[in-house]
């Protein structure tokens, strides 16, 4: 396949307005709440757009964030197992903070699913599951995980693989 679901730089100003609205609007978010950046690579400009647009709710000072390092689809990063030992590394730290506080997990597109599923797995091994929500902007159809906040739904096989304006368009990673 050759065909890319291709996010212009408009459409994705759009849409990140879209889930701050959809995170905003629900309430679960507050001034505590930790904003987790998941895939830096891919996310950190949703993120940091999300935690100054929220910082009304921290005295207008921008969201604390967390940064955690999720495997590309297909990618050799992390084996599962690394993965698991990875997140598991993560749960203890910021379980171990003396103030539980809510972590709001974002990332740009929600593919499979997989590194989701594992994550919301161990996470809640270590917290307890109503202190963490999970977002995206984007989410494959056949994705094995349902985000708590997303803004669209792609079809791969119809819509083709999703593409960013800023990325490479040599990354090796993706095969469409």
């Amino acid at each position: 396949m050759s065909k890319d679901f291709f996010i212009n730089q408009q459409k994705e100003q759009q849409d990140i307005e879209k889930l701050y609205q959809l995170i905003k609007d629900d309430g679960w978010v507050d001034g505590k709440t930790i904003i987790v950046v998941c895939s830096p690579e891919y996310s950190s400009i949703i993120c940091q757009i999300l935690c100054h647009r929220l910082s009304y709710l921290n005295n207008y000072v921008p969201m604390d964030l967390e940064f955690l390092e999720m495997p590309y689809p297909g990618g050799e990063e992390f084996t599962d197992k690394q993965y698991e030992r990875h997140i598991n590394s993560f749960a203890k730290r910021v379980a171990g903070w003396v103030n539980p506080r809510k972590l709001l997990f974002v990332d740009s597109g929600v593919l499979r699913g997989q590194n989701f599923t594992t994550l919301k797995r161990v996470m809640n091994q270590y917290m307890f599951p109503e202190l963490m929500k999970y977002a995206c902007v984007y989410k494959q159809a056949d994705s094995i995980f349902e985000p708590d906040y997303c803004v669209e739904t792609f079809d791969f096989e119809k819509d083709g693989g999703l593409t960013f304006w800023w990325e490479d368009p040599n990354n090796p990673y993706w095969g469409w």
